[in-house]
């Protein structure tokens, strides 16, 4: 399968090609092998961290920008999220205005009380948003890439045997 997007590099545009293990940088070709955090690049190795929009490389960091990979997504779920007489210890919310940037479980899931559900970056850091009990993802309410508001359901747990906790 082709792909073929905008990287925006330190206000530069470059119009990027992949098929395969074979890149095309504005129409210049490049063969690349990845293994972990390693990079090879017609041969020559990098070490690559990629956090939100930044990538270390070799030690130097760069901000970036991609345009044209955005994925269809399903719509947002509509309707209430939390079931009338559900206790808030069940659920969830956004603890500021950001982007879920990964999604640790799925529904259906076991977690324990203190397990990452999933990753919220605000404000240019990441927060580990976690269970506040344990029991089973009931209810993902959100996607990555989704932005959302302070206070916003993002996910409901409920006890393993299938009953929400209520107060």
């Amino acid at each position: 399968m082709v792909k073929q997007f905008t990287l925006t590099l330190e206000d530069v545009a470059y119009g990027i090609t992949v098929a395969g293990d074979r890149v095309e940088v504005n129409a210049r070709s490049f063969d690349l092998a990845f293994e972990g955090d390693t990079i090879t690049v017609n041969g020559t190795a990098h070490t690559v961290e990629v956090t939100g929009q930044q990538a270390t490389v070799d030690g130097i960091t760069y901000t970036f920008a991609v345009t044209g990979l955005e994925e269809e997504r399903p719509a947002p779920r509509r309707g209430p999220v939390v079931e009338a007489g559900a206790d808030e210890a069940n659920v969830i919310r956004a603890i500021m205005p950001g982007l879920i940037l990964r999604i640790l479980v799925a529904e259906g899931d076991e977690v324990a009380a203190g397990d990452v559900v999933l990753i919220l970056e605000a404000m240019k850091m990441e927060n580990e948003l976690l269970a506040k009990k344990s029991g089973v993802v009931k209810q993902l309410a959100v996607a990555p890439g989704d932005n959302v508001e302070m206070g916003q359901v993002l996910a409901v747990i409920e006890k393993s045997g299938g009953d929400i906790w209520t107060t």
